[in-house]
């Protein structure tokens, strides 16, 4: 079950991300019924007002408005959520809350269902994994293992051909 919201503070001091310990210009601290608060950055922010958005839209950015009435100093704060199809929708507070509640809900829902795969089930393949018979005899078997157990025994690296003249000069070619 997920908490209520009931304020939203902006911190236009910026923070520290939990996550990557990295600077952040603004960090929104959540107030919730039970008197818990949580600190979200606006990465954390849009991606949980996507996940509430229904029909399914990205969040390209989101703001708060602060509107001051004519009738005394009454101010009205709104929230200005703008998606990528730049389509906007400007919402009250209970109404961003909810929205907010709601993408936790989802994504929290998202996490427990796990989607299994199918399973592509092909016959075996039989001339790559079936029944090998060997063309190779025993004797050529015992022959091959005695000439590389010798090959690796005296391997010297050669890096180029060397040759002798007939006076008994050593030359070197390379190859």
């Amino acid at each position: 079950m997920t908490k209520t919201i009931i304020d939203i503070v902006q911190n236009d001091s910026g923070g520290t991300n939990p996550d990557t310990h990295a600077h952040e210009d603004k960090i929104w601290d959540l107030i919730f019924d039970d008197g818990d608060t949580t600190s979200l950055t606006r990465m954390k922010m849009m991606e949980l007002l996507t996940t509430g958005t229904v029909p399914t839209k990205t969040v390209h950015t989101f703001k708060k408005w602060d509107l001051r009435t004519t009738q005394g100093n009454n101010n009205i704060r709104t929230w200005v959520v703008v998606y990528d199809d730049k389509s906007h929708v400007q919402l009250t507070n209970t109404d961003f809350y909810s929205l907010l509640t709601n993408g936790h809900r989802n994504r929290d829902e998202e996490k427990e269902v796990k989607v299994e795969e199918p399973k592509h089930e092909a016959p075996i393949n039989p001339v790559l994994f079936g029944d090998r018979k060997s063309t190779t005899t025993q004797e050529e078997k015992e022959q091959l293992r005695e000439l590389r157990t010798g090959l690796r025994e005296n391997y010297v690296p050669i890096f180029g051909k060397k040759i002798v003249d007939e006076d008994g000069i050593l030359e070197e070619e390379v190859i």
